[in-house]
């Protein structure tokens, strides 16, 4: 297993840990409560990628930043994968599409199904920005960020909605 490098902070949507292998983000953990190896300010292997991703989610929480600048590398995903999560990353701050729309910007129509699954296995969320993708009627359709719950849990759809108000207030 390849070393790995973290750094714990607390935010307005819970606790975030953004993890890498040391050149490049490969996931970032979140959750609602404070992970049981417990955030004590006690000394955590941090890099400079995990420091930077920090400081990066947090300018864009306090409304300062639109687009993340990192070395990323998610965990676990293929070439296809990545792929889907290059096209993700292309959505426009403040904005939202549908699966629909966004299987179409990958070039795959009749795919909104598998547009729904690269939201559900995304890695590394609000970088890669699963939030911004709706349902065509405009409603949240599910969201797993934030919580190990189900993506339908009115808290997660809840931490959807809040991205979502956040960027439109800060266009």
């Amino acid at each position: 297993m390849t070393e790995q490098f973290y750094i714990t902070f607390h935010t307005p949507l819970g606790w975030m840990r953004p993890i890498s292998d040391g050149t490049s983000l490969i996931r970032l953990d979140w959750q609602q409560s404070p992970w049981r190896n417990g955030y004590d300010g006690a000394q955590e292997p941090i890099d400079h990628v995990s420091r930077e991703t920090k400081q990066q989610i947090l300018d864009y929480l306090a409304g300062t930043r639109t687009s993340f600048d990192l070395p990323l590398a998610p965990e676990g995903k293929s070439k296809s994968g990545c792929d889907w999560l290059s096209i993700m990353a292309q959505i426009p701050y403040g904005t939202t599409v549908s699966y629909k729309q966004f299987a179409a910007m990958a070039d795959k129509p009749n795919a909104p199904r598998a547009a729904g699954s690269a939201c559900a296995r995304n890695p590394i969320p609000i970088i890669y920005p699963c939030h911004r993708v709706v349902r065509s009627d405009g409603s949240l359709g599910n969201y797993g960020g934030g919580d190990m719950s189900s993506p339908k849990d009115p808290e997660n759809l809840g931490r959807k909605d809040w991205l979502i108000k956040h960027e439109h207030g800060h266009r």
